[in-house]
């Protein structure tokens, strides 16, 4: 959960699933798809919200279990083994968002609005020759606003398939920033700038850059991300540097980090109310009880709003008897996930045996990650 959320792209199941899409390009440039599932397309007697979601969100599982994970989208042999099932799933998906858009229902021709442009720069992304040949086409179109956002998907697809290609997205940092100066207020462009820094970079250097071009533009998304670009800035600044967490433990003794010396040490800023959170915590849980008796300690930070909902989940779950950072008389943001700039959670960080910051991203790879640092 954030409290100031960028729209990101994601994988198109989670889009799906919940209901939004992430990359809102104009829907002049979402090609429909000429082989679309007859299926999934609208008939004479029209269906109600309910029951296109419940279609979506079934072909959406399906989806899931093809792409693992966003990380999977940039490697090119993952996605052309891939793409026999994932695009006709896509082309069904597009088409009940078709349904949707046509249903009479506000929220759905909402979802189709912003829905149909992401998973056609999917359908491009996997390679679908006949969306991209009408995506090419638009993007050439004498229509401003269709040509900008039929570029925009485009970049889009570049880039993500470039992924293992630092040249190759160098070059396409060129493009963007033509693209941008010559498109300064488009908020579309700098939410499709924004989440190309956030997946696909070959390497954090660009990704910065990529996300620099964004911030640059005269946009709100473009102002409220400064911030968050700034956040995230301060949060890898403080990698490889030592780190004491200090603070009350929900019991009101107080807590230091220097008390667990050379111990590795798992911080989790999380909170009961966080749903993300909670799903990692089985994860968490494991890498304590593997870890625990070889010199691992977990620290929990909470962002709860409530002492008595922390207490009372607590007791629920015995298996996490690590100490949770949480002063009763100032619940919420925890203040130390405030000074480091922390905009989301969960957010997971690794310190090393000496004390020194190693990552502030573990929630990616600490089961990798904990048994390398114990072995140092």
């Amino acid at each position: 959960m954030t409290r100031r959320r960028l729209q990101q792209l994601a994988l198109c199941v989670s889009l799906a699933l919940s209901g939004s899409a992430g990359f809102a390009a104009d829907d002049k440039a979402a090609p429909a798809p000429p082989s679309a599932s007859p299926a999934a397309q609208p008939s004479d007697v029209k269906r109600d919200f309910a029951a296109i979601m419940q279609d979506v969100q079934a072909e959406g599982q399906k989806l899931q279990k093809e792409i693992a994970s966003p990380k999977d989208l940039g490697n090119k042999a993952k996605r052309e083994a891939a793409a026999p099932n994932v695009i006709p799933s896509l082309k069904k998906m597009i088409g009940y968002f078709n349904e949707l858009k046509d249903s009479g229902n506000p929220q759905g021709a909402m979802i189709a609005k912003q829905a149909i442009p992401q998973f056609s720069t999917f359908l491009a992304l996997f390679g679908d020759k006949d969306t991209i040949s009408e995506l090419e086409k638009q993007a050439a179109s004498s229509d401003k606003a269709e040509a900008v956002g039929a570029q925009s998907s485009l970049l889009m697809v570049h880039w993500v398939q470039s992924s293992e290609d630092a040249k190759a997205q160098e070059k396409l940092l060129g493009e963007a920033d033509t693209l941008a100066k010559a498109n300064a207020a488009d908020e579309k462009l700098t939410n499709t700038l924004m989440e190309m820094g956030q997946l696909g970079a070959a390497s954090p250097e660009l990704s910065d850059k990529v996300q620099a071009i964004a911030t640059s533009m005269d946009t709100p998304t473009a102002k409220q991300a400064k911030d968050q670009v700034a956040h995230e800035k301060k949060l890898k600044d403080m990698q490889n540097k030592p780190l004491t967490l200090e603070g009350v433990l929900v019991d009101g003794s107080k807590f230091s980090t220097a008390d667990w010396k050379g111990k590795v040490i798992f911080v989790d800023f999380w909170a009961t109310w966080c749903g993300p959170c909670r799903a990692e915590l089985p994860r968490v849980k494991k890498a304590y009880a593997d870890y625990h008796d070889k010199g691992l300690e977990v620290l929990g930070v909470s962002c709860d709003n409530d002492g008595d909902d922390l207490k009372k989940f607590l007791d629920e779950n015995k298996d996490m008897p690590w100490p949770q950072l949480f002063d009763v008389k100032k619940p919420g943001w925890h203040p130390l996930a405030t000074s480091y700039g922390i905009e989301g959670i969960p957010t997971m960080f690794l310190i090393d045996k000496k004390g020194v910051l190693r990552s502030v991203t573990a929630r990616e790879n600490f089961e990798e990650m904990i048994p390398k640092l114990l072995a140092e």
